[in-house]
């Protein structure tokens, strides 16, 4: 359980002491509750047009946004730049400001940034840590600075405009190597892809024989008809393919599920980038085809950081509050070349086109997490 101290701000002190003070000044003769009062005043002074002197001079540039990830840290970092001449700025606030048309705060979680110091002319980077709890595009357009420096008693505040956009990409969970292999090596259709994967036994051409070469390579009737040593140069073998469908061809308030059916199909998006992120890490190469939303969704086989990048934003775009088109689709080519599998928010047959495909609904995600907790504590 978490414990929280309350504390009160400066200035209910102050404000407090003040109230004390100043009848005390004005109903005796004494000067030292009036100096005492005079001063307090004095003071209050010089903090409100020190803050405002300082902000006037601070100018606040966020640095170019890159993908967020649901669940994971997100750094936005911020160049604080100091125009004045003279003056120094002390305990900077930075703020990402709420507005009618952002939507970050339904993305992050609050946060803020904080500049202990920036020298006259000088200028210094900062930066604030979001925790991202939702999918999809998140808006920035307003900044908020303000100080209390020196006494804490009064904050200015200074507001700039500065329009961003960060995509947020979908929560990714490590799963177990098994559940890949299965897909691409398992069933019928693994057993092909199995087949297709020791293509690098097929002839491609000789080559001239060099050290560290097997016996059993050398080309003994095209050596003899040459005069020299050769080699069978072999096929280099392709990677094992994967294709993951995301099947939201469903409407929302049609699925066949308990409890928060937005819930689940969030999740399967979660399992889709899982799958794509778990096949990047095993080598093989792997493409997404999406189904039922307009979007850009048929993306081709690669390998690679950069592609599995590429295909988390896709997924970061999806807006699952448009209307949903069920368009059938014909069956894939090379299916008994490449594992498939087909990812749904409900337990839903799938499309008849994808009968010999492997299946996966929400619900199994939170199963398959558990099975990994449990072999990784134990």
């Amino acid at each position: 359980m978490e414990t929280r101290t309350a504390s009160i701000h400066p200035t209910i002190i102050f404000v407090v002491l003040v109230s004390l003070v100043a009848p005390t000044a004005f109903s005796q003769s004494k000067n030292l509750p009036m100096w005492l009062l005079c001063a307090m005043v004095a003071t209050t002074v010089i903090t409100f047009v020190w803050t405002k002197v300082v902000l006037r001079h601070i100018e606040v540039r966020r640095v170019v946004l890159e993908p967020a990830k649901v669940g994971e840290p997100y750094t936005i970092r911020y160049e604080v730049t100091n125009t004045a001449k003279r003056i120094a700025a002390f305990s900077l606030w930075i703020e990402e400001q709420n507005s009618s048309r952002t939507t970050w705060h339904d993305y992050f979680r609050k946060a803020r940034g904080w500049v202990m110091e920036v020298g006259a002319g000088e200028t210094v980077h900062g930066e604030a840590i979001f925790w991202p709890t939702n999918r999809g595009e998140a808006t920035f357009d307003r900044i908020r600075i303000r100080t209390s420096f020196p006494f804490g008693m009064i904050r200015s505040t200074k507001h700039v405009s500065q329009y961003a956009s960060v995509l947020v990409q979908p929560k990714v969970e490590i799963l177990q190597p098994s559940i890949l292999r299965a897909i691409v090596s398992g069933g019928q259709l693994g057993q092909q892809s199995n087949r297709r994967s020791r293509s690098g036994d097929d002839y491609y051409g000789l080559r001239e024989l060099v050290s560290g070469d097997r016996i059993g390579d050398i080309a003994w009737k095209a050596s003899a008809k040459r005069g020299e040593l050769v080699c069978i140069l072999r096929a280099r073998p392709s990677l094992p393919k994967i294709r993951v469908v995301l099947d939201l061809t469903t409407p929302t308030n049609e699925l066949k599920c308990f409890g928060d059916r937005r819930m689940f199909e969030e999740k399967a998006i979660s399992f889709c980038a899982s799958l794509l992120g778990e096949a990047v890490r095993q080598d093989q190469e792997i493409a997404l085809t999406i189904l039922g939303v307009q979007i850009q969704s048929n993306v081709g086989f690669h390998s690679g950081e950069r592609h599995l990048d590429r295909l988390f934003s896709t997924l970061a775009k999806i807006n699952l509050d448009e209307v949903r088109c069920s368009v059938p689709i014909r069956p894939f080519a090379n299916m008994q070349q490449v594992g498939v599998c087909v990812i749904r928010p409900d337990r839903s047959k799938p499309m008849r086109s994808l009968s010999n495909a492997w299946c996966f609904h929400a619900e199994q995600f939170d199963e398959l997490l558990l099975q990994h907790s449990k072999r990784t504590s134990a």
